[in-house]
This record gives C-alpha cells, structure tokens and sequence, in this order.
C-alpha cells in the first residue's frame, strides 16, 4: 500500500487563500513523490506483464504446437483452434479477441508491444493497431481504479 498525505496546497481550487511559497512548495514535492511512488508501482506491474507474456505459449506448447501445424498443413482456422482459445481466456493482452471486465493500460502496452514486436520478427512489417474506443475508456478508468486501490490517503 501506498502511503500519501493529503494536502491541499498545491492546487489554485483546494489551497485556502494566502498560502506562503513555502507551504506551495511542500504540497508540490509531496505530489511530485506521490504520482513517482505510484508510477514505480505500476512499472512493476508492467514488468510482471512483461515476464508471463504468453506463458501459455509454454505451457501448453505441445497443443500449440499441434493447432500451429494444423493450421499450415490442413488450413485449419488457427482462431478456432483448441490452444488458441485458452490463450485468449488466460492471458489479458489480446483485446480484440476476448477483453477482461478489469481490462487495464497495463494490458493495453502489452498489446502494443506483443503487436509490435511480432510485426517486427516475423515479417518486419507492424501494421496499424487496432483497438476501440470503448476499450481504452474502459481501460483508462479501470487503471484509475487500480490506482485508488493501491494508495492510502493519510491526513
């Protein structure tokens, strides 16, 4: 949990009339700490995202493996497939296919870079990204919510 003090000062709407520079400055350093306290969190968050990104891909490499070959050799639709569908169910970042209720940024810079880096790798060409706009409000206010979650308001 993240601990931050309230304080008012720093903001023509909440500070009270007449607050001396010192007092200004303070409520400014604490903000400043408070929003970095929060932003190092959330990097490990994205850290985190980053280390399971497609942990089914290992494991469950064998069923993988298997739909990724029945797809080449018999044109099956891979999307339909068996491995392709737990894939989706289990991991956040495939938007598109099958968004989480608590969809978060987080999930959304896994897209980005999953979209990116694979365009990058396997054809050296990345195509537009995709994504609505019903999803990144959601995810935007869900990120809000995981913020209030981790922060503690102390007077």
């Amino acid at each position: 949990m993240i601990e931050i003090s309230k304080n008012p000062n720093g903001d023509t709407r909440t500070a009270p009339k007449g607050i001396t520079f010192e007092k200004f400055q303070e409520a400014n350093d604490m903000h400043i700490d408070d929003v970095g306290s929060v932003m190092y969190e959330l990097s490990r968050m994205v850290d985190l995202a980053g280390e399971h990104h497609d942990c089914t891909k290992k494991s469950q490499e064998r069923m993988f493996y298997r739909d990724f070959v029945n797809t080449q050799e018999n044109g099956d639709d891979f999307t339909k497939g068996e491995w392709y569908q737990l894939h989706i169910k289990a991991e956040r970042h495939h938007l598109l296919s099958h968004c989480p209720d608590d969809v978060n940024l987080i999930d959304v810079l896994e897209m980005v870079a999953d979209c990116t880096c694979a365009g990058l790798t396997r054809s050296g060409e990345v195509r537009d990204l995709e994504i609505n706009a019903e999803i990144l409000e959601k995810a935007v206010n869900n990120t809000a919510q995981l913020i209030k979650s981790m922060v503690k308001v102390t007077e």
